[in-house]
This record gives structure tokens, sequence and C-alpha cells, in this order.
């Protein structure tokens, strides 16, 4: 089960791949792009006409990564098609890829010394060599992206009421902490934790205009777990007391 996006490049031999059922062969020249959460085996095999070698280069690739890509690209003209950004598809790539993956050998051999500024930046360049030699792959990619930011509003939604971490919810999501929060600002124009305070609060104010509940029942519905805090939360958001709710609003 791949916890990243996953990237194959055959260099020599071929492998052999079962994923969700599907067959696929990826001889020397072969490339693709396999979605996190998949189900993979890997047979690999080594060329018979060159003693046997075999050679693949691969790389995990993480959320923020593609939506740092895709932020750096103009992608208004390309359109979201379903085909494109589900489907498992092999794709080549030519000699300047080959050069170029030829050239990260010395950064797998002393990966020690490569800063993650370095890494960054290498990889930025191989996606922007892949989507400039392949505009399928680019659907794809950005396709990846979209489908992570809708992964976002989903987790958002699913987990806002309950008391868990900004990092839990980068968990849950797939990203960093740092990541995630990029993102969200991004698609929300707020910060996590306000966003997921305004829409607490506005849950608990409809709480206590529609029911009985008390106070604490409400604070601990909504996803806080001390009734002071929350209580002082609520004032300072709305201007009045949670117990004063009803009596407040019944005036204007």
């Amino acid at each position: 089960m791949l916890k990243e996006h996953f990237l194959l490049f055959a260099m020599g031999g071929s492998n052999e791949l079962l994923i969700g059922g599907e067959r696929f062969v990826l001889t020397k020249g072969d490339m693709l792009l396999i979605k996190k959460r998949s189900n993979v085996e890997i047979i690999k095999s080594g060329d018979e006409l060159n003693d046997f070698i075999y050679e693949s280069v691969s790389f995990t690739l993480e959320t923020d990564m593609i939506i740092d890509f895709i932020k750096l690209i103009e992608v208004d003209g390309i359109p979201s098609t379903k085909a494109v950004g589900d489907e498992i598809i092999v794709h080549r790539f030519g000699q300047r890829l080959q050069l170029f993956l030829e050239s990260l050998k010395p950064y797998f051999k002393d990966n020690k010394d490569t800063s993650e500024g370095l890494f960054k930046v290498k990889m930025l360049e191989l996606l922007y060599d892949l989507s400039h030699e392949n505009p399928s792959f680019l659907k794809q990619l950005i396709n990846l992206g979209r489908h992570e930011t809708r992964d976002l509003a989903k987790i958002m939604e699913k987990y806002c009421f309950e008391p868990h971490t900004l990092k839990e919810l980068a968990s849950y999501s797939g990203m960093s902490l740092s990541g995630f929060q990029r993102e969200f600002q991004f698609l929300y124009q707020v910060t996590p934790a306000k966003w997921v305070q305004n829409k607490r609060l506005q849950k608990a104010k409809t709480l206590f205009i529609s029911t009985k509940l008390t106070v604490e029942k409400v604070c601990y519905e909504v996803g806080y777990e001390n009734p002071s805090h929350f209580s002082r939360l609520y004032k300072r958001h709305f201007g009045f007391n949670p117990g004063e709710t009803k009596s407040t609003l019944s005036e204007v």
C-alpha cells in the first residue's frame, strides 16, 4: 500500500506491476505515476540481452510537491478530465529525461549531504521536464492536485467538530503540517485554526437556538473540551454569553 504518490522510471530491464488487479509492464524508457493508497506488487527482471542488468529510478511524490508545482505553472487552459486523472498510464520518456535521471545518481549515493532545498529544486525540474515532454502526464498531475484539494475540504468537514489537533488533521489529509497550513490558506483564505473556530462557534449558536442543551454539552458537541474556554471564545466572537443567545437574538 503506497503512502505517497509514486513515480517509477525504467532505465534497464523490466518491471511487471500489479496495481488494483491490472497488470502493467515497463521496459527501458517507460515511466508511470501511481496514486497513493494503491496496492502495488512489482516484479523486477534483468535484461537478457545485457547481462541481466536491471536499473530503475523511483521517487515518492508528496502532496506538497504537487501543489507547489501546480501553483508555479499556468494551468487555466488545461481541462480536468476524469480519464486522464484517474487511469494509470504508462508514459514514454526521451533522452533529455534519461540524461537528467543519470545526473541524479550522485545524489542517491551521497544523500546525507543533499539539502532539502536542493532536493526540492531537482524534483520541480523533473516535473517541469516531464510535463513539457508529455502533456498527458501534466493533466494527470493536475488532476491529482485537484483531487487532493477536494480531499482536504472533505476531511475538514468530517473532523472539524472533533477535538483533533492541526497536526492530526494534516496527517488525515496526507500532508505535512506546513503543507497543510499553506494549502488550507490557499483554499479558504483563512488559517485552519480560525476556520475551525468559526465553524464550531456557528454550530454552537445553532444548537443553543434550536435545542435545550447545556453549555457543557454544546461545548463537547462542537469539539471543545473546556467549557470555560469555550464560553470565552463564544462571547468574544458573538458579543454575548452562550446562555444569552436565545434572549439576545429574540430582541433583534
